[in-house]
C-alpha cells in the first residue's frame, strides 16, 4: 500500500520512538545498566547484537510497503547497538538485520542489506575511537549521513535505476528524517542514564 511521505514519517517515527522505549526498558535492569560503567564484555557485545538484531528484524516487518520495497528504521538497532557496545555489537546487529532483510529479496535488497551491517559497524568503530563519550550530536549526526549515504547506496545498486529513483524521492526524507529522530532521543537517554550513574 502506498502512503504519502507524511504518513511513512508518521508511521517510522513511531516505530523509532518504540525502539528507543524497548532500551530505556532493558536498561532498568541491573545487567544491562552494568555495561554503562565500562566498556561492555564480549558476552555483553553478543547480547546487545542479539537484542539490537531483532530490533532491526522488527524494522523491517514493521516498515512501510511503498513503491515495491520498504520504507523502514532497521539501521537503527545496529546503529544503538554500535554505539553500546562497540564494534562486535554493531557488526553482529548489522549481520542479523541485514541478512535477514537479503533474503526477503526485491530489487532493494543488496544495497539495504549492505547498507544495515556497514551502519551497525561502523556505529561501533566510533563508539570504540571515541571510547563511548558520545555525547547527543555526533551519533545524531551520524544517523543521518548514514542515512544518507544509504539513498546514495540505493541510488546506485538498485536496478532499474528509475524505479530506485522513484522509490528514494518517496522515502528518503521520512528514513532519515525518522532514524535521525530515533538516534537524537536515544543518545539523550543514554547520556541521562549515564549521568544518574
Amino acid at each position: 500500500m502506498d502512503l504519502s511521505v507524511l504518513g511513512i514519517l508518521l508511521s517510522l517515527l513511531a516505530q523509532a520512538c518504540l525502539v528507543t522505549v524497548v532500551f530505556y526498558l532493558l536498561f532498568q535492569i541491573r545487567f544491562f545498566r552494568r555495561m554503562l560503567d565500562g566498556r561492555p564484555n564480549l558476552l555483553d557485545q553478543l547480547i546487545l547484537a542479539i537484542i539490537f538484531g531483532a530490533l532491526a528484524v522488527y524494522g523491517t516487518y514493521s516498515g512501510v510497503q511503498t513503491s515495491g520495497a520498504i520504507a523502514n528504521i532497521r539501521n537503527l538497532g545496529p546503529m544503538i547497538g554500535g554505539f553500546l557496545g562497540g564494534p562486535l555489537a554493531g557488526l553482529g546487529a548489522g549481520l542479523i538485520g541485514g541478512i535477514h532483510r537479503y533474503y526477503m529479496g526485491g530489487f532493494t535488497a543488496i544495497p539495504c542489506a549492505v547498507g544495515t551491517i556497514t551502519s551497525g559497524l561502523a556505529a561501533g568503530i566510533i563508539y570504540a575511537l571515541l571510547k563511548g563519550n558520545l555525547g547527543i550530536w555526533k551519533p545524531t549526526l551520524y544517523a543521518f549521513v548514514m542515512e544518507c549515504a544509504d539513498m546514495g547506496l540505493l541510488l546506485l545498486v538498485a536496478q532499474p535505476f528509475d524505479k530506485a529513483l522513484k522509490l528514494v524521492a518517496i522515502i528518503a526524507a521520512p528514513m532519515i528524517l525518522a532514524d535521525t529522530a530515533g538516534m537524537a532521543i536515544f543518545a539523550f537517554m543514554l547520556g541521562k542514564l549515564k549521568s544518574n550513574r
